[in-house]
């Protein structure tokens, strides 16, 4: 029971971090780096320009966002 909690626990919070993170427009693309209290790094996501979205780890209230333009 205790695994299964666990399990949906990280599947809501994996949802709620692909819902939290907004899209750029199609000529910018962007990456978000999230923080723990101590600065250590704990997760962060990658908009390409190609239109490929990377997620990992869990997102934080502290983060740097870094955005470019594509060619």
């Amino acid at each position: 029971m205790r695994k299964a909690a666990l399990a949906v626990f990280v599947l809501v919070l994996a949802a709620g971090a692909a819902v939290g993170v907004h899209a750029a427009p199609p000529y910018q693309g962007y990456s978000v780096s999230y923080f723990d209290d101590a600065g250590e790094l704990v997760g962060g996501v990658t908009a390409h320009c190609s239109g490929e979205l990377l997620q990992w780890g869990v997102r934080t209230e502290h983060y740097q966002r870094r955005t470019w333009v594509c060619d």
